[in-house]
């Protein structure tokens, strides 16, 4: 991922480069059945920040294992000190280890700022990170910073519920935000601790923003380097890129005018504090195709009172694209898509972004739920059929009479395939013995400029020119992959089973 710092853009932790080497294991398959503590996201939010350290005040086996973190398996994460707690520590406190080893390294690496994560050891113990920090502030030139820990911090049960069944209730067309709000998988732990320990009072710059540079997926700093230069026309200022920055502009951050975020807890925290309002970006999906991207541009203008100005070089924009956009379209149209999809909370955005963003007609829909899928997202019949209902509407609304077919046996699924002329649908193998040409799913391909938006195009094009079926000879066919629970395997009984009882662990837990 890139850090954005000032006017600067430099090289960081590349995000994305696993999934761009291994076509596997991608980020949701890292939620789904790689958990491996919300200390991985602490790391993932500080490797993107300027001059900065951190020590964990754990034993040394979480340190070792943190240095080789999940969220970055290609790239060890150096600037990582651990306090290699003891049995003797745990008992009788660590609090002068702590600081002995926060003088060395302000003396010897000179950091600007040194994080100190708690662990669970830490926690159980209840060792006191803040007040240590505090007392020690005044000998360390670099500024400690304590990252509270906020308990369970990737999304549970209740909070993942409550989207779904206020997702169920939002209207066709609306910009969703959950009232849901939680910590985030510790990245937005290391947020708060920015906003409560490092950024100061500023006198609020006209026309400035502050951008989060963090999970805005695939090519996210192509997709950030869209935004600025689009705001740089509109004559918008990004003020700060959050956490991509150095000391002086994190302190600094509250003289923006609006913040544009990707998670919302740390800017309920600063707009607390601050003042600072914010724009969530919570599903992409609503920002999608040329109409979300203007008015994603619009909403950011209108806040900040340009909105004239903005639609001007909109339009200036999508003069440039509109022959190719519209050509393409037209290309698309000779051709019957089959999209498969395994859940219906995100019906609408696929039918949409499909349909009336890329223009590839759909003619089927083919909806395949897991086993355990009414009892992982809590669905009932009731929100079900409300799925379902939006589902036809937003077909209505696109002018598509996709046929939606829910639960397809081997036969009809089969059937529905060979009516269409390709297959819409993840990475799967299974899908490669029905022997038709295969668009990859391309929901995620959000963007943020007309341009970007017609190369997506053009990459539909060279596939959909290619025509390449699936060969029946390829090693991936020979291996038996779990239809519910890609990429494991259906003969590994072990890993199955770990899935299953984290699975009723996470259900059972309030």
């Amino acid at each position: 991922l890139r850090c954005l710092v000032g006017s600067e853009m430099c090289i960081r932790d590349r995000y994305y480069l696993d999934n761009m080497i291994l076509g596997m294991k991608n980020f949701s398959s890292l939620h789904r059945y790689a958990v491996n503590g919300k200390t991985s996201g602490n790391l993932a939010c500080i490797a993107e920040i300027k001059n900065a350290l951190v020590v964990m005040c754990s034993p040394r086996g979480c340190g070792f294992h943190y240095r080789y973190h999940a969220r970055a398996r290609h790239s060890a994460f150096y600037d990582l000190e651990c306090l290699d707690l003891r049995e003797k520590d745990i008992i009788f406190g660590a609090e002068e280890k702590l600081c002995t080893l926060l003088r060395k390294l302000d003396k010897e690496k000179q950091p600007e700022m040194i994080f100190i994560l708690p662990s669970v050891i830490s926690d159980i113990i209840n060792d006191d990170i803040e007040g240590i920090v505090k007392n020690l502030q005044a000998e360390i030139k670099a500024v400690l910073i304590p990252v509270k820990s906020q308990a369970f911090s990737h999304m549970d049960k209740v909070n993942s519920r409550k989207i779904i069944s206020e997702k169920a209730k939002q209207k066709i067309n609306a910009k969703f935000s959950s009232t849901a709000v939680y910590p985030g998988c510790g990245y937005v732990e290391v947020m708060d601790a920015l906003v409560n320990n490092v950024m100061e009072v500023q006198e609020v710059q006209p026309l400035s923003i502050n951008l989060e540079s963090f999970i805005w997926g695939y090519n996210g700093a192509g997709k950030v380097q869209s935004m600025v230069e689009m705001f740089r026309r509109m004559g918008i200022k990004v003020n700060a890129f959050l956490p991509a920055a150095d000391l002086n502009s994190i302190k600094h951050a509250p003289a923006a005018q609006l913040n544009i975020v990707r998670r919302k807890k740390w800017a309920l925290t600063m707009q607390e504090r601050f003042n600072t309002p914010f724009i969530h970006i919570a599903n992409m999906q609503d920002w999608h195709g040329l109409d979300g991207i203007k008015d994603f541009y619009l909403t950011v203008a209108q806040k900040l009172g340009i909105q004239e100005q903005a639609e001007s070089v909109l339009q200036d924009d999508f003069l440039t694209i509109q022959d190719r956009y519209l050509a393409l379209r037209k290309q698309f149209s000779r051709y019957k898509f089959c999209l498969i999809t395994h859940g219906m909370a995100a019906l609408v955005d696929a039918i949409n972004c499909y349909q009336k963003d890329y223009g590839l007609p759909l003619h089927k829909i083919c909806i395949l739920l897991s086993q355990d899928y009414y009892k992982e997202t809590g669905i009932n019949e009731e929100l079900l059929n409300t799925f379902r209902n939006k589902a036809m509407q937003t077909l209505a609304s696109v002018n598509c009479e996709a046929e939606i077919v829910l639960q397809p046996d081997d036969k009809e699924l089969e059937a529905a395939i060979d009516a269409c002329d390709f297959l819409i649908c993840d990475k799967n193998p299974y899908y490669m013995k029905f022997a038709k040409p295969i668009l990859p799913d391309f929901i995620d391909r959000s963007v943020w400029s007309y341009q970007d938006f017609v190369y997506i195009m053009e990459e539909i094009a060279n596939i959909l020119k290619m025509h390449i079926q699936p060969s029946g000879n390829l090693l991936l066919r020979k291996v038996d992959y779990d239809l519910d629970y890609f990429p494991m395997r259906q003969n590994d009984d072990v890993s199955l089973a770990a899935r299953a009882m984290f699975s009723k662990l996470w259900r059972q837990r309030k």
